[in-house]
């Protein structure tokens, strides 16, 4: 058996980009900065929420333990969109 060797010159090379790249600014745009700040005052307004809102809590328990909670025909409309949504992925 007679293996040829592999010719590389014939491998076109990639050109290269004819603009070129541009340098990162040193300084933050205004728009990224103002993101960055509305970001913190977001995370400082969650730190000082509380890990479990009571209020909230209660109001889960209390429709809970309302019989008429979910409305009738609230389950209705729920349960007409899970049917089409099922025959609908059939």
């Amino acid at each position: 058996m007679n293996i040829q060797p592999l010719k590389t010159e014939s491998v076109p090379t990639p050109a290269k980009p004819k603009t070129p790249l541009a340098k990162p600014t040193p300084e933050e745009p205004p728009e990224t900065a103002t993101q960055s700040t509305k970001h913190e005052r977001h995370l400082e307004a969650l730190r000082n929420e509380p890990a479990v809102r009571a209020e909230e809590v209660a109001r889960g328990k209390a429709l809970a333990a309302d019989p008429n909670y979910p409305p009738a025909d609230l389950l209705a409309k729920l349960a007409e969109i899970f049917v089409n949504d099922a025959s609908r992925t059939k």
